[in-house]
């Protein structure tokens, strides 16, 4: 019976922690709660081009880390907002700062918008959206809208290798290098990205204290 019982309570905890982690997925793109300036990037792996495992948090070991959201190799619009990051790295690297993307493409996906791109800096996988859930920027896409996307060619299952019919909301963040966020940007309107110029203001270092 006592067996029994702590069996249940173990089930009882891991479906606690499934639909916790279902809750992250907001209904709307409106309804995302993105995490705010302050506080800690989360503690979440996405995997690199290669598949490989990459822990956000290892990311600012070596400096500031400039991470960008985005909706995946099939959206135009972010082709064009990550045409503009590639322009502008130089001067983010510059800087001092890593500059780093994240999207739901699979590892294939992300290697070959790499190649397609010649992107000078890491693309990462969220396939499953890990770190787009731990962010609080990941929501539903509607049937309708999806209906919408198959008819012009776009299968979100074939670009993520899941069935989770779920984005982010295109974000930007700076993380300093203890782990705190000290810039946070997010539209859930897609079609508005934020300027690269101001993610070179926010990328500089603080001003020295004068004596």
């Amino acid at each position: 019976m006592m067996r029994f019982f702590l069996v249940f309570l173990m089930a009882s905890s891991l479906a606690g922690t499934v639909i916790a982690e279902e809750q992250k997925v907001a209904g709307t793109a409106n309804e995302t709660a993105p995490i705010k300036v302050g506080e800690q990037v989360p503690d979440v792996s996405v995997t690199d081009a290669k598949g490989k495992s990459v822990k956000l948090r290892s990311l600012h070991e070596k400096g500031p880390v400039v991470i960008v959201f985005f909706r995946g190799s099939w959206c135009p619009i972010c082709t064009r907002h990550f045409r503009d990051l590639i322009k502008t790295h130089p001067e983010i690297a510059n800087l001092g700062a890593t500059l780093v993307a994240v999207s739901p493409d699979t590892a294939e996906n992300t290697q070959e918008n790499m190649t397609k791109l010649k992107t000078p800096f890491p693309l990462l996988s969220d396939s499953k959206l890990t770190a787009a859930k731990a962010f609080g920027l990941a929501f539903q896409v509607d049937d309708a809208t999806l209906t919408k996307y198959r008819g012009f060619g776009i299968d979100l299952e074939k670009a993520s290798g899941q069935q989770h019919h779920a984005l982010p909301v295109p974000a930007v963040y700076i993380v300093d290098r203890s782990g705190k966020i000290v810039f946070a940007h997010s539209n859930p309107d897609y079609t508005k990205r934020l300027d690269t110029g101001r993610i070179l203001l926010e990328s500089e270092p603080p001003a020295e204290p004068v004596a």
